[in-house]
């Protein structure tokens, strides 16, 4: 087996579990360390491409953020160890990594794909969100304007903080923070949440997530953020465009047969 690893940077806590599991990792196989970590402990580091090209599977230790910064550039599956406070979509608690990996090892997992968006500002691609994407005021008390439209046909003017296009992964996320639903991984929808609308009637939308939605900035708005999966941000001027549809590229994830009704419970249900 050859494994990638991915650590939360600045934590001692995340640091100490991580060079646990990094001599787990190296009695079982062949590891890449991600430039990060492999600083902290003066080896050789590797780009996250690296990791992509030459791994099996990325293990990542710390939180959703780990996870989110792994995905920007891994397309393999990855097995993620929570050492958060929350760690939604991570698959085992801290304690339960060392047994985690030993299933791996013994072929006793399976690997769970999940949809993406892929980014365009101004027709030009950006990097894909595996959450969400989010256009937002660029002003702090200042509402932006926008129209929303999917393959072509409007289906709302808006006036709001700004508006959120997630995932069914990203659906538990910002957007849930704001009235969208939550959405089953296996679904195959893209949602559409207004943040703080001005009209009560500007409601969160399910839409398939291989349509094509847009969000048009009015020339009447102000200045506008672009921010994908939370890490990257853009800035949209008025008249600009930005649109999302379904990416070639998966999310991959290594599971040990938690359901994600089970997770849902266990981690926002409390």
């Amino acid at each position: 087996m050859i494994w990638g690893l991915i650590v939360k940077p600045n934590d001692k806590r995340t640091e100490k579990l991580a060079r646990e599991i990094l001599e787990l990792l190296k009695d079982s196989g062949e590891v890449y360390i991600e430039k990060g970590f492999a600083k902290v402990l003066g080896e050789e580091g590797f780009s996250r491409e690296d990791l992509n090209r030459k791994c099996d599977i990325i293990v990542t230790v710390g939180g959703d953020g780990t996870i989110l910064y792994a995905l920007e550039r891994v397309e393999k599956p990855i097995f993620a160890i929570n050492c958060s406070a929350m760690g939604f979509l991570t698959e085992v608690d801290a304690k339960f990594a060392k047994s985690g990996i030993e299933k791996i090892l013994k072929g006793d997992y399976n690997i769970e794909e999940r949809a993406r968006l892929k980014v365009f500002l101004n027709k030009k691609r950006l990097e894909d969100a595996s959450n969400e994407i989010t256009v937002q005021t660029a002003n702090v008390a200042k509402i932006i304007e926008f129209s929303v439209s999917v393959d072509g046909e409007l289906i709302d003017k808006v006036k709001a903080d700004g508006i959120i296009i997630a995932t069914p992964t990203g659906a538990t996320g910002y957007a849930l923070s704001v009235g969208g639903p939550i959405v089953d991984p296996s679904v195959n929808a893209a949602i559409i949440a207004p943040i703080a609308p001005f009209k009560l009637s500007s409601r969160p939308w399910i839409v398939p997530i291989d349509k094509k939605i847009c969000i048009d900035l009015l020339e009447s708005s102000k200045r506008a953020k672009l921010v994908i999966d939370g890490r990257n941000s853009y800035d949209v001027k008025p008249g600009e465009r930005v649109c999302v549809t379904l990416s070639e590229k998966k999310s991959r994830f290594v599971r040990f047969g938690e359901s994600f009704y089970q997770t849902v419970r266990l981690k926002l249900v409390r």
